[in-house]
């Protein structure tokens, strides 16, 4: 947009003066004025109906303040059309406009950033305007058809703020919905059939003009043939005008029977009978200027070769001759007469001079683009395409790039092709028009006329670099590669702007195709951002450090990824660009990945801060998305679910396929997590519409979600499958990040899938990853929550010391808590062992002991009383219970970082944390002796398992301990332990190994000697070992024993057993 006011034509910046002779229409100025609360004032009728006139009496006689706009047909172009508005309220608030101005590259794409822009714009009337503003656009007609004015003007009247309400002018009816404004009373609209002459107005003009009145006949005869048309009563009044020594009314009853007897349009007749009476030189004068809009005696000399310009207007205004005077800054003709006047010209090499003359008077008054118009109207298309080769970036800065496009398709082809520096200006404007194809294939030629021209090579460089860039967005990588370093052999070091952004683009492309080209890559960032910052070229730095940063990340390096786009925020706060979310949203990620939570949203809050001012609705989206993942990080469901559906709302708006795919992603994840399966699949089917069948990079987040769905569901092969081909696509492109999150998911899947050797080997991947990479808050992360890996890090010399020290090193109050129950219970906590002396009580040791044995459950404190102190009261209860935990604390904390960390409590119930790795004996041993049940008494793993279980039964369950959950504990091991020696001495029997079955079945007898069952397994045993003596020696004790401390016999079975064995 125009950011100099020399761009800017005054004339239609400045309301029409009142004409003498000019009847003050009360009736409608009053209507005017009891409708002035209204958003918006239509006033639409055919031309010559007087709306320029009205309007002018309206603002003289209610003195409020206003904006005036004459519209024509080249304020269709967005940014022109907000440059003059802009310049006309700032002749009221001097500081409005300056960031709807940066918004210049918008403007060439206005239909897709119509929010932005119109948004911005009715920020700063909120920000700065405090009182009611009308803005008045005059002839809206001029810029029909104007799709992208008519999208504009709806969202601006669909959110007007308070102050601001607007008065259209237009020939016809607005091509825009005003039923709503209808239906909430806030328009007003004036017609034909308002604007017409009434009777008594007839009267009191032709009263006004001449003395006397109108007979009422004559005046019946004029409303009838005029029917109020405003234009045709100053057209009679004007002809009459020129009668000579006429007073009397009379007269105008003889023009109205001559034009009777014409049969002619009234407007043509009346004008022609103006016309003609007007001397030989005023006519050539008329003639000559209607080919001109805007008419001052400058301009005019000028373009006639006259010297009497002022004379002649200042005449025609003060006899009314269809000329508008706008003070201070010239004249323009009523449009029906200009029209007229323009049907008169006959020598068109003479209108091409006076197009040419006009053109170098503008330009000799440095109105450049005024001076380009003329320029081409008179088919000089040397001095055209100079202007256009000056101008023709800062009109694209501008958002000016259909007009530029139109401008210099009014040129010939042929002239065209052979310049090189027009070429490419209109290659650039192409491009802005979304017309690719066509912007490459002018560039080529460009580019090839630039080689054979040895002393332009800073202009052959940009266009080489510009040909690049076309390739780079085309994806044609290698193509692109090409050009660019073209452009960077050819271009004189002098244009460090041009040098550093074809690094930065070199190095972009490097990155595009990533692997092996990504270190490449840093090496062109880091030489274009040198140049950037020792010449203080800000947006550019923002771009070099943004695609920096990017490169690090898809190089696995979360730190320098942050470290690199941590310094954008500054610069995108100071120097705001389009679409700069995207920078505040991907530094905010990498603090987020790194564990910096408040500097993450700390970045978000900055971006949101800076682009709301803008209303910058693709930067809004990207950065709600920010949001999404930092609630989701921190805990808060709902505010990451309602910031990602905002998210993927305004990205299905914009029509941008990669927003809806990444909040559609965010929002499954979400949904997975919590438990909303049927939700997470449907987004994520849509995402995978989307998606299609794309295999690349960004394919892998879409793929991960879709894993997690799948484990979700049980669906471990689907999971296994998506995982491993993810995993295999981004070991091969090098994208150490994503290699990470897979293998991490692998691992847990697995674990899942009771996989443990499998779940072992990704994580253990996974952990050299992060080793590598400094995923230390990632890896944390993950051991918060799959605890299961706790006790495999301390098996692991080779990374387990890692892991520790970034334990340690965290705020993460990661423990190792191992209990051994069998014999007297001993605590260790991080491998370093609670002595007994350390404890103040039993009672508080105990209590430890019992909240982690049932860290499962609920332990409320009516629990732990009922365990710990059953005959307590309730009040002494309570005391004791407090004192104990208060004891556990003091004597943990030496151990651990905080004591609360190893026992909370909440609600009145009291848990251990959820973060520490804890091993039970007892609960190893209960696995153990699970796991063993489900193999066959003859597999082999069978009894490895028991064995190991074995060896933690050294004694009884918390030997010592007398209370009712510890004998409960010590029954309950006691079987298990009982089942164990049976499962042993079971599987020698079968295996036919009588000598290993003798000590088992020993074992059993030992443990429960009235077993009878025991006793004839151990005898079958000595039989097969042929031990006849033994089999004597153990019934006789059995049946001893029996007899003497249960009064009872040897069971009949063991009898007939014992009598079988001794006989053989």
């Amino acid at each position: 947009m125009a950011r100099d006011q020399g761009f800017v034509l005054q004339s239609k910046l400045q309301a029409p003066q009142i004409k003498a002779k000019t009847l003050h229409r009360q009736r409608l100025i009053d209507l005017l004025t009891q409708n002035m609360n209204k958003k918006l004032i239509t006033i639409c009728a055919g031309a010559g109906y007087g709306k320029t006139t009205l309007l002018s009496q309206f603002i003289s006689s209610e003195k409020f303040p206003y904006v005036y706009y004459h519209l024509e047909k080249s304020d269709a172009a967005p940014a022109v059309f907000f440059s003059y508005l802009i310049a006309g309220i700032r002749k009221l608030y001097p500081e409005l406009g300056a960031k709807t101005e940066r918004l210049g590259q918008f403007f060439n794409a206005p239909q897709r950033y119509v929010n932005i822009i119109v948004g911005t714009f009715i920020n700063e009337i909120i920000e700065h305007v405090t009182d009611n503003l009308y803005l008045i656009l005059e002839d809206y007609h001029a810029l029909y058809p104007s799709e992208q004015i008519e999208s504009m003007l709806i969202y601006l009247l669909e959110h007007l703020p308070e102050p601001l309400h607007f008065i259209i002018t237009s020939r016809v009816a607005l091509p825009i919905s005003v039923s709503q404004l209808r239906a909430r009373g806030e328009i007003f609209e004036l017609g034909n059939q308002h604007l017409r002459f009434t009777k008594g107005e007839i009267r009191e003009l032709f009263g006004m003009a001449y003395s006397g009145t109108l007979k009422e006949s004559e005046l019946e005869w004029i409303r009838e043939h005029s029917e109020g048309w405003p234009t045709s009563l100053r057209l009679i009044l004007q002809s009459a005008d020129y009668l000579e020594d006429e007073e009397s009314s009379g007269y105008i009853r003889k023009i109205l029977e001559d034009y009777y007897r014409s049969q002619s349009n009234i407007f043509n007749y009346f004008a022609q009978e103006i016309y003609n009476k007007e001397s030989k030189s005023t006519k050539q004068f008329l003639a000559d200027c209607a080919t001109l809009e805007w008419l001052t005696p400058e301009l005019c000399d000028a373009a006639t070769k006259r010297r009497d310009s002022a004379d002649i207007l200042e005449d025609l205004t003060t006899r009314n001759a269809f000329l508008v005077r706008m003070p201070g800054v010239g004249y323009r003709f009523h449009n029906l007469f200009r029209d007229f006047l323009t049907s008169k010209i006959t020598d068109k090499r003479k209108t091409k001079r006076i197009y040419r003359r006009a053109g170098d008077y503008y330009l000799k008054e440095n109105r450049v683009e005024e001076a380009l118009r003329f320029y081409l109207l008179a088919e000089h298309y040397t001095k055209a395409s100079k202007i256009i080769q000056n101008i023709g970036a800062e009109l694209i800065a501008q958002g000016k790039s259909a007009i530029l496009c139109s401008n210099i398709e009014m040129i010939p082809k042929s002239f065209r092709q052979q310049r090189p520096s027009l070429l490419m200006t209109y290659a650039q404007s192409l491009m802005y028009v979304g017309r690719p194809d066509e912007a490459k294939n002018n560039c080529l030629r460009a580019v090839q006329l630039f080689k054979k021209r040895s002393h332009v090579t800073g202009k052959y460089a940009d266009a080489l670099y510009t040909l690049g860039g076309m390739y780079l967005n085309l994806g044609k990588f290698d193509a692109a590669k090409r050009w660019f370093k073209r452009a960077l052999d050819v271009c004189p070091a002098r244009l460090r702007l041009t040098r550093a952004a074809i690094l930065n683009s070199i190095g972009s492309v490097h990155t595009a195709v990533g692997g092996k080209q990504l270190s490449i890559a840093t090496k062109y960032f880091r030489k274009a951002l040198k140049i950037a910052q020792r010449n203080a070229f800000k947006s550019l730095e923002a771009s070099i450090l943004n695609n920096w940063g990017m490169n690090e990340f898809r190089s696995g390096n979360l730190r320098r990824a942050y470290s690199v786009l941590s310094k954008i925020v500054p610069l995108l706060e100071e120097h705001y660009t389009p679409g700069c979310g995207a920078g505040f949203f991907n530094a905010s990620r990498f603090a987020m990945l790194l564990g910096y939570r408040r500097e993450a949203q700390s970045i978000l809050d900055a971006g949101t801060r800076i682009c709301s001012m803008y209303n910058d609705v693709w930067s809004m989206s990207t950065l709600w998305h920010g949001y999404a993942l930092v609630y989701h990080e921190i805990g808060d469901v709902n505010k990451a679910t309602s910031y990602a559906a905002k998210a993927l709302e305004m990205s299905e708006k914009l029509g941008h396929v990669q927003g809806i795919i990444k909040a559609l992603n965010e929002l499954s994840y979400i949904e997975i997590v919590s438990g909303k399966i049927s939700d997470a699949e449907r987004n994520l089917s849509k995402a995978r519409v989307l998606m299609g069948s794309k295999t690349d990079i960004e394919a892998i987040p879409l793929l991960l979600t879709d894993a997690k769905l799948r484990i979700a569901q049980g669906k471990y092969t689907d999971a296994e499958s998506m995982l491993v081909d993810a995993l295999t696509l981004s070991r091969k492109l090098h994208h150490h990040y994503y290699s990470y999150l897979l293998t991490q998911e692998l691992s847990s899947m697995y674990h899942k899938k009771g996989d443990m050797d499998r779940a072992f080997v990704m994580f253990d991947e996974a952990v050299s990853l992060s080793r590598a990479n400094g995923y230390d808050y990632l890896l944390l992360k993950m051991l918060g929550d799959e605890t299961w890996i706790l006790r495999h890090i301390r098996k692991d010399s080779k990374n387990g010391r890692y892991v520790v020290s970034a334990i340690k090193k965290s705020e993460l109050s990661i423990h190792w808590i191992d209990i051994t129950f069998f014999g007297v219970p001993r605590i260790f906590i991080d491998d370093t062992e609670v002595p007994d002396r350390a404890w103040r009580t039993v009672k508080a040791k105990k209590l430890f002991c019992y909240l982690f044995l049932h860290r499962a459950g609920q332990v409320t404190r009516d629990v732990l009383i009922e365990a710990l102190w059953p005959d307590a009261t309730p009040s002494s209860g309570s005391d004791n219970l407090r004192k104990a935990i208060q004891y556990v604390r003091e004597t943990v904390k030496p151990y651990v970082d905080r004591a609360d960390d190893v026992i909370t409590s909440s609600k009145g119930v009291f848990y251990p944390s959820a973060q520490s790795s804890v091993w039970i004996d007892s609960e190893e041993f209960e696995r153990l002796v699970s796991k063993a049940k489900q193999f066959e008494v003859s597999d082999t793993a069978r009894i490895g398992t028991l064995e190991s279980a074995l060896a933690l039964y050294h004694d009884d369950f918390a030997t010592g301990w007398y209370e009712p959950w510890a004998e409960e504990q010590r029954r309950h091991h006691q079987n298990l332990y009982e089942e164990c020696l049976s499962m042993m001495a079971q599987h020698y029997v079968e295996r036919n190994k009588p000598k290993e079955a003798v000590q088992w079945f020993k074992k059993l007898i030992e443990l429960d000697f009235f077993d009878e069952e025991y006793h004839r397994g151990l005898m079958k045993m000595y039989a097969a070992l042929g031990r006849s003596r033994e089999i004597q020696n153990d019934f006789q004790k059995l049946k001893t024993r029996l007899e003497k401390e249960l009064k009872t016999e040897p069971q009949e079975e063991t009898v007939r057993l014992y009598t079988s064995l001794v006989k053989k």
